[in-house]
């Protein structure tokens, strides 16, 4: 499983509320994946693992909290076990027929707070261009949908 398998997951993951960014950078922090989850106002981030050495040198994840709700690393089943996250990081199994939490992520930020409020507007400001492109993406899965559902009811 590629990190591109992973990350077509994660896009469905965002249903209808949320923007996914793929590649996301905030200041000088690089991350793989982020959803931005407008219903919530949570920046829920994924750090994409797909094997192990990977996941062994990975130090940086304690520089995300100045960004994200949440993090949660992400891979294909049984390549990282609960046992081995840390709190408050939360683990993404991908599996044949989807995704299954193996271990829920805990907050970093309280997304009532000022501080909070000015970090996700920043996100999103510095995001926008990809935001517009993505909510034009979802119009157009729906469209797509829509006519799916007409030629069936014909």
């Amino acid at each position: 499983m590629t990190e591109s398998d992973i990350k077509k997951r994660l896009r469905i993951m965002t249903h209808f509320h949320g923007i996914f960014v793929d590649e996301f950078t905030f200041h000088e922090h690089r991350i793989d994946a982020i959803i931005i989850d407008l219903k919530h106002r949570w920046i829920r981030g994924f750090e994409i693992k797909t094997n192990r050495s990977d996941f062994n040198r990975d130090i940086k994840w304690t520089q995300y909290s100045k960004f994200l709700s949440s993090l949660s690393m992400v891979c294909p089943e049984g390549l990282i076990q609960p046992n081995e996250i840390e709190k408050p990081l939360g683990l993404l199994w991908i599996t044949e027929n989807g995704v299954r939490w193996k271990k829920r992520p805990g907050n970093f930020q309280n997304r009532h707070s000022l501080a909070w409020l000015w970090t996700y507007v920043s996100v999103i400001e510095a995001e926008f261009p990809r935001i517009i492109w993505e909510k034009e993406r979802m119009f157009q899965e729906l469209r797509n949908l829509r006519k799916q559902l007409e030629a069936r009811e014909q």
